[in-house]
């Protein structure tokens, strides 16, 4: 097996350790803290980037369903940086709970489209790093958003 592709590895998600954090309805609620929340959200939209950075480096599949999956994931993973970063950027600005629920709601939708579309795509095993950052910091917010 040629080097390349044995540091591949088939992805149970583009974004697997997203898709294993907890729903906000599953996530038991947490009092809500504008400094911690908005701290979070920036941290999240960077580590997003910089997994989008880094699944942009990782070579097209072959044409074929991979490749169409590994496309919409890259998709997935462009709105999805756009919407972390919306969301931090609304936090900074003081918008609270209610007003960013949306943009958090919109995320969560995201992170499933990824992990759908990422479930028939390969990607660089390093990748897998950048996506447990994320995972972590994602699991660290939900609580915030879940229902009282």
């Amino acid at each position: 097996m040629h080097g390349r592709t044995r540091s591949m590895v088939a992805c149970v998600g583009l974004v697997a350790g997203l898709a294993l954090a907890a729903p906000p309805a599953l996530a038991e609620a947490a009092k809500w803290d504008q400094q911690r929340v908005t701290a979070l959200a920036k941290e999240l939209a960077a580590a997003v980037k910089d997994l989008r950075v880094d699944v942009e480096k990782n070579p097209d599949q072959p044409p074929g369903p991979a490749r169409r999956a590994q496309f919409q994931a890259r998709e997935d993973l462009r709105l999805l940086q756009y919407t972390t970063r919306q969301l931090a950027s609304s936090l900074a600005k003081g918008e609270g709970r209610d007003e960013t629920a949306p943009i958090f709601q919109r995320i969560e939708t995201l992170r499933r489209d990824a992990e759908e579309n990422g479930r028939k795509a390969m990607i660089a095993e390093a990748t897998l790093a950048k996506i447990a950052k994320a995972k972590d910091l994602l699991l660290q917010i939900s609580p915030y958003y879940a229902e009282e």
